[in-house]
């Protein structure tokens, strides 16, 4: 029995079915209303947000029994797939408002190939610097090749558009080389071109370009994210209560989806998004006590870039929310309705299950 470890599943396992039954509550909560106007049964987004969750829960110890070693042995087939799929998706992807980010699956669901470049990138990266960390001070052979990898994921992703996961991931792969020991300016040196690539973007995007502006400049709060914070405000200190909240479901259209923490805020107040911050950071704090623990390099990188990318994604949704980032289009993890994004981070959460299980410990054998 690993005693002297300092992770504690509990601690992973409690806090992701709780936000998992927090979110199946607001989904139904903020998008009945919806639904019932559209005519698709004031249940639609409940009964298939159950699906996912189900079918999520499932990869999460389907990836915990799946030794994550063998994950390295295919980071390099992970990357094809996940590069394929993004290059599918710029060639048949379904576009909604103004952005190609989902290939419709048959009409059943949509799936997001971007996501899926999340799970390539964290592996790649691990593998990566297991390999190659004598060469991690070398620009050329420590940093070139894998930051020329990430590169052409981030162009594929920025160019949906989706500029907000293209610079979570950039973030990501950042911190995780530089903790490891790649020189700051190298990973400094590696976001400042992509910057130059996203502002163009914005630039020859009018919309936004005009949510740049608006943000930064005119101090013009966006629609949603105007709604967004009245319904917190509105929610007070304990919230109106489940579904007694009407104001989430009548003027944010994404309220199940991206922004669901204005939906909780409204139903449950403060204490109830409160819980979800609590939650959230419980599970990365595990985790990057994981990384710290862990004495296989592929094992502890894994995790640590899992619990970066939770981390990231939890505090750039939120700050949307609250109006202290332009609007990005993050989903909360474990929370928002979704099928691609909820799985991936579910599979993950598996993997790190995994790692607590197999990595070597100090006076272990690796």
């Amino acid at each position: 029995m690993r005693t002297h470890h300092s992770f504690k599943p509990s601690l992973v396992i409690l806090p992701y079915f709780l936000l998992l039954a927090i979110g199946v509550v607001e989904v139904w909560s903020s998008s009945y209303y919806f639904a019932y106007k559209n005519r698709w049964g004031i249940d639609y987004f409940l009964n298939r947000e159950l699906i996912f969750v189900a079918f999520s829960v499932f990869l999460t110890f389907l990836f915990s029994f799946i030794d994550y070693r063998f994950l390295k042995k295919v980071s390099l087939g992970f990357v094809v797939v996940a590069l394929l799929l993004l290059v599918l998706l710029h060639i048949a992807g379904t576009e909604v408002r103004g952005a190609t980010r989902w290939i419709d699956m048959f009409g059943l669901f949509m799936f997001e190939p971007s996501a899926v470049a999340e799970v390539a990138i964290l592996i790649y990266v691990a593998d990566f610097i297991s390999r190659k960390s004598e060469y991690r001070e070398d620009l050329m052979k420590g940093v070139m090749p894998v930051a020329l990898v990430v590169g052409l994921f981030v162009i594929l992703i920025a160019f949906e558009p989706d500029i907000g996961t293209a610079a979570l991931l950039l973030f990501v792969f950042s911190g995780v080389i530089y903790v490891f020991g790649y020189k700051l300016k190298h990973a400094a040196g590696l976001v400042f071109p992509s910057f130059l690539v996203f502002a163009m973007l914005i630039y020859s995007n009018p919309q936004k370009l005009q949510r740049v502006v608006n943000f930064f400049i005119t101090k013009k709060i966006n629609y949603q994210v105007e709604h967004a914070l009245i319904a917190l405000g509105s929610g007070g200190f304990l919230g109106q209560g489940i579904a007694a909240g009407r104001y989430k479901s009548i003027f944010i259209p994404d309220s199940h989806n991206d922004f669901i923490m204005a939906g909780i805020g409204e139903d449950f107040g403060f204490l109830g998004v409160l819980t979800v911050v609590v939650l959230l950071g419980l599970i990365v704090f595990s985790i990057f006590m994981l990384a710290k623990d862990c004495k296989d390099r592929f094992g502890s990188a894994l995790a640590f870039g899992i619990g970066l990318l939770f981390a990231l994604q939890a505090i750039i949704n939120l700050f949307s929310v609250l109006h202290l980032f332009p609007p990005k289009g993050i989903t909360m993890p474990f929370l928002s309705y979704g099928g691609t994004n909820l799985a991936v981070d579910s599979m993950l959460l598996g993997v790190v299950l995994s790692i607590y299980r197999r990595c070597p410990l100090d006076g272990e054998e690796a």
